[in-house]
């Protein structure tokens, strides 16, 4: 018998490689934890407001160079890479980029691998590159959960992307007292520093947490709904209230159920179910309205086209990357007698 095959959605695989949908561990959640909305599993189709006033939190990151050094004839590992956290604010009429003195954030770091018993501080780097002085900030280490390595390029490219992620939490908790609804991308990794009306959204879904006799819901929902909330216990960071949306349909027959969909999620310790959902409830108007087509985005439909604008001037905050990168080389070759 021939196989059948569909499309797991329209993302370039490029992407998907680099999805990060979860930072705590695997787990699937218990029916319980599925009946704190309402006791019917069915998709709610909400009747809301098609006009929303809402900001979207984002971040972008680039290692611009792996390099190496010894320490105590310990050879480590070092990478160089620079971070952009940044807002752009919807409202029915238009979208804008917020940009003041205090955002976009830009950070450039210096991040290296330091043996346990090394007493020296990770120094910064001060470097010449094209009319401007670059600083990267020297930091030590920690331990990523998806690398069990602490000297290898991934676990320091990790411990970049965790870096971005807490500016990106930063950034959408300062702007939460003067907004309605505060869209962050990402997991919420945070659940009890994060404030009662930040949403994280997840493009890339490795987990689903539902029971296996519940998932059936995802290939019921059509564009526009949405199912009940669910919760995601954790009780190291705290609980969390999650749900999924249809922001796409697709021909079921041709695409994975899981294609036209994405994960939603917010603090149980800071929200009450009636607040999640309301905002369930909009997130099901708000991001089918703001989903690309695939020939416009490589990561439609869940990259939003406010967020796709935010990113090409974080990209340009970072600078070029190969002025950076001759820069950063140039700076080696001066320095290799020093």
């Amino acid at each position: 018998m021939q196989q059948k095959y569909k499309l797991s959605g329209t993302w370039d695989i490029n992407h998907t490689q680099s999805i990060d949908d979860e930072n705590f561990e695997i787990h699937t959640i218990a029916d319980g934890d599925c009946e704190i909305e309402t006791g019917s599993w069915k998709p709610i189709s909400p009747y809301t407001d098609t006009e929303f006033s809402y900001t979207i939190v984002d971040g972008t990151e680039k290692t611009h160079i792996n390099l190496s050094t010894y320490i105590q004839n310990v050879k480590c590992q070092v990478i160089l890479g620079s971070i952009v956290v940044g807002a752009v604010e919807v409202t029915p009429q238009q979208a804008s980029i917020l940009e003041n003195d205090t955002m976009p954030i830009v950070r450039r770091y210096k991040i290296q691998f330091t043996p346990e018993n090394a007493k020296d501080p990770v120094e910064d780097l001060h470097m010449d590159i094209g009319n401007s002085m670059l600083i990267f900030q020297g930091i030590k280490q920690s331990q990523s959960k998806k690398s069990g390595n602490l000297n290898s390029v991934r676990n320091l490219m990790d411990n970049l992307t965790s870096l971005m992620s807490k500016e990106e939490l930063k950034l959408a908790n300062s702007l939460a007292n003067s907004n309605k609804m505060i869209f962050l991308d990402g997991p919420i990794s945070q659940p009890r520093n994060t404030e009662s009306n930040i949403i994280g959204y997840i493009k890339g879904m490795r987990q689903l947490y539902l029971p296996s006799n519940k998932l059936i819901i995802l290939e019921e929902l059509n564009e526009g709904q949405r199912t009940p909330i669910f919760r995601i216990p954790n009780e190291t960071y705290g609980n969390k209230l999650s749900w999924f949306t249809c922001i796409k349909q697709f021909d079921n027959d041709v695409y994975d159920y899981m294609a036209g969909l994405m994960r939603f999620e917010m603090s149980e310790a800071q929200a009450s179910i009636k607040q999640a959902s309301n905002f369930a409830d909009a997130t099901c108007a708000i991001f089918p309205s703001i989903a690309p087509e695939s020939f416009k985005d490589s990561r439609a439909p869940q990259n939003p086209i406010p967020v796709g604008e935010l990113e090409k001037r974080m990209k340009h905050l970072i600078g070029d990357k190969h002025i950076i990168q001759r820069g950063i080389q140039k700076y080696i070759y001066e320095n290799k007698d020093n």
